[in-house]
């Protein structure tokens, strides 16, 4: 019966993060672990098993899609992985209960901001903070001919917040694609089918190299795991036959904020899971 519930479960939620360019590790994790009794190893390892072939799927659909952009793909994820080593060393050295605090507490602003209506006022894209960073030296325009769609971009920009978001992640213990998503649509102006789908390439890498390392520490136990591997892979052929359904979704910001929202409620959970048991963990 729990089997049958966790699997029912991780096709909601990894549909959900499919759709959103989440993936839906930080929703799962603390799933398996507050209302199934995984231990934190167990859930981590059990959930980036699952990732690894639900990030595939979803990829595979967005290469057939021409919607990966793997130029911002690899300016994000090769400084994020040095931000990550970084984050990580830095967490003797800095307040890290403190400011996951601050850090789930802004997610949750952020998503509710994104959720509430906008109001209608007068603004241009050639203005603001963002469009002149763009427009300096290490700029350049990307054009998706097959989706009639291009948007400017400044390689050192997207590397530097690229870097950030990898030191969050290893100071945080977080991952980075509920940071990067968001990141891309709402700092870089890129579309949000572009960003999803970058995102969800970019979580292969992540999900594969996290999925062997637990392997190796002994947190991936196959019985407990199937299920979820199962229901994940379902549920990112789900989210992309929905996608593919439905086309342009107009309501994709909302659907992030809602993501950011929960994501942030994981956030605060994994802060309650840490304290009490004190240690923490990373999805």
């Amino acid at each position: 019966m729990e089997e049958l519930l966790i699997f029912f479960i991780g096709i909601l939620v990894s549909g959900f993060g499919t759709v959103i360019g989440f993936g839906g590790g930080v929703f799962m994790v603390p799933i398996l672990i507050i209302f199934f009794g995984f231990n934190i190893e167990i859930a981590i390892g059990s959930t980036m098993a699952a990732l690894v072939p639900a990030s595939f799927i979803a990829s595979v659909f967005n290469l057939r899609d021409k919607t990966i952009d793997y130029l911002v793909g690899t300016l994000i994820q090769i400084p994020a992985i040095v931000g990550t080593v970084l984050g990580a060393f830095l967490v003797a050295f800095l307040p890290v209960f403190k400011l996951q605090l601050i850090f789930a507490l802004f997610v949750i602003a952020v998503g509710i901001a994104m959720v509430l209506p906008q109001k209608n006022k007068p603004t241009t894209s050639h203005a603001g903070l963002m469009y002149r960073m763009r427009r300096v030296p290490t700029t350049f325009i990307r054009k998706n001919k097959e989706k009639h769609l291009a948007y400017r971009l400044n390689g050192g920009v997207v590397s530097t917040l690229g870097f950030v978001s990898g030191v969050m992640a290893g100071l945080f213990g977080i991952g980075g694609g509920f940071v990067q998503t968001p990141m891309m649509i709402k700092l870089f102006r890129i579309p949000a089918q572009i960003a999803t789908s970058t995102s969800l390439f970019i979580l292969v890498i992540t999900s594969f190299t996290g999925f062997i390392s637990h392997f190796l520490l002994g947190n991936v136990l196959w019985s407990r795991c199937l299920p979820l591997i199962a229901a994940f892979a379902l549920g990112a052929l789900a989210g992309n036959l929905y996608k593919r359904k439905r086309g342009k979704l107009n309501n994709m910001e909302i659907l992030i904020g809602l993501g950011l929202f929960l994501a942030g409620l994981g956030v605060l959970l994994n802060l309650a899971i840490k304290a009490h048991v004190g240690v923490g963990f990373s999805f």
